[in-house]
This record gives C-alpha cells, sequence and structure tokens, in this order.
C-alpha cells in the first residue's frame, strides 16, 4: 500500500479551486471517500491544489467486478448535496440559448458528419429548462483512473476533483466513466475482460438511467470529447468518437 502523502493536481481557477475544496471538506466532514486537500496555490498559469494521497493497491485492469466497485462507491454520494442548494450543477450545454459554444462551433467545423451529430446533440437539448436536476455530489471526471481500490478489488475513495465538485445526478458519472473504457474497448489488442467490464457498465447505465436521459447525458460528455479531439487528436481518434455519438444518441 501507498503511504499517506500529497499529491498535486492543477486547476484553473482559483476561486473555482476554493470553491471545491470547500464542497469536498463538506461532504468528507460527513464521511464521504475524498481526500483531504492541504493547501491551494495560485500559479502564473493556473491553480495547484495540493491533495491528500490516499493508500491503495497497485493498478490493476478493469474486470467487472471492479465497475460494480466503482458503481457502489458513487452511490455513496447519493443526497450529499441536499443541503447545499448553492453548490452549481454540472452545465450540459446542449442548446445555444446562452449563445454559441466553442464546442459547437468546433462541430460545426469539423466535417459534414460532425455537424449531424452537432445537430443530434441540439435536438436533444432543444426545451430543457434544466441542464441537471438532482441532490447528489457528482465527479465530473469519474474514469476509473480516479478510483482508488484495496487488494480485494473494493473501492475505497474518489480522488482527483480538479475539474470540480458538482450538485446533480451521480449517475451522470458514470457516462464518463462508460467513455473512458472506450479507449480500452477500441485498441487493437482489447482485453476481452476490459470490454467485458464496459459491456456490463453499458448495461447498468440502461437499467438506472432512463433512456431520453440517457441520450441527453451522453450528448453532453461526447460534445464535450470530439470538441478535445478535434484539437487535438488524429483523425482515427476523432471518427471512433463519431462513431460511438452516432450510436448512443440515435
Amino acid at each position: 500500500l501507498l503511504l499517506a502523502s500529497s499529491s498535486l493536481t492543477l486547476v484553473s481557477s482559483l476561486a473555482e479551486a476554493h470553491r471545491t475544496v470547500e464542497v469536498l471538506d463538506f461532504v468528507r466532514d460527513r464521511g464521504l471517500p475524498v481526500p483531504r486537500h492541504d493547501l491551494v496555490v495560485a500559479l502564473d498559469d493556473g491553480v495547484v491544489l495540493v491533495q491528500e494521497r490516499l493508500p491503495a493497491a497497485p493498478w490493476r485492469r478493469l474486470t467487472t467486478a471492479r465497475i460494480d466497485a466503482i458503481v457502489e462507491i458513487n452511490d455513496r454520494f447519493a443526497g450529499a448535496l441536499a443541503a447545499r442548494p448553492d453548490v452549481p450543477v454540472p452545465p450540459l450545454r446542449l442548446h445555444r440559448r446562452a449563445g454559441p459554444s466553442p464546442s459547437h462551433e468546433t462541430l460545426e467545423r469539423y466535417s459534414p458528419r460532425s455537424r449531424r451529430v452537432l445537430d443530434q446533440i441540439l435536438r436533444l437539448g432543444a426545451g430543457d429548462a434544466t441542464d441537471q436536476v438532482g441532490p447528489d455530489l457528482v465527479h465530473v471526471d469519474l474514469s476509473a483512473a480516479n478510483v482508488l481500490f484495496d487488494e480485494s478489488d473494493h473501492a475505497t475513495a474518489v480522488v482527483d476533483w480538479n475539474l470540480g465538485a458538482y450538485r446533480g445526478d451521480r449517475l451522470f458519472a458514470l457516462v464518463q466513466t462508460r467513455f473512458d473504457r472506450e479507449w480500452f474497448v477500441r485498441s487493437p489488442k482489447a482485453d476481452p475482460v476490459e470490454t467485458a467490464a464496459a459491456a456490463h457498465l453499458d448495461t447498468i447505465l440502461a437499467d438506472r438511467i432512463g433512456p431520453d436521459t440517457l441520450r441527453r447525458y451522453w450528448a453532453c460528455w461526447l460534445r464535450h470529447q470530439l470538441h478535445r479531439a478535434m484539437r487535438s487528436e488524429p483523425a482515427e481518434v476523432v471518427e471512433w468518437q463519431l462513431d460511438l455519438a452516432e450510436s448512443r444518441l440515435g
């Protein structure tokens, strides 16, 4: 096991960093498995959070049992912010009512195929008055790497909240967990165990999230991920993400 120490996490806004740390202190004081933050420091190019480094077993491949453990620890965030309506929700940004979005513009310019995907995203967001509803604590980067496990494959903590701590539907975070697994599924040497874990999470998402809401959650994540991929990834990565968008948004 790793000894408790500290690690550095970069964020972009000093005010956002302080808000995130305050929210995490609030839920940590109530027994939730998040790290203590010891320091927030502004730098020329951003902000650094010094967070507690919690004990963890060495990383192993993701199995269906570990998927279940991620779902279970995420469920511990249910209702965690019921007393904190001041905490913001993660915006889905599926519409243009608030003005142009850089991600919308990127998808519109990239290709006819990406414009069709953008049209699907905007249709899913049409008429929505609220981005997300719920009293849960939401991690907006819940990749498997941000969940710590013990030697028995029990999830022990959720770390790296550098993109912020939000209030809403905790199940929203699991769609990002599933997106992250697609990198492994699409690998030329895909591990059958990892592929089975991704399929298992698909089943969980379909069982626990209504189909319309699930499509909106996918639209949010894919809008964000496609924007990033189109700016920095090779064309084959963009194409498989467009494949995924077409299969999940229809």
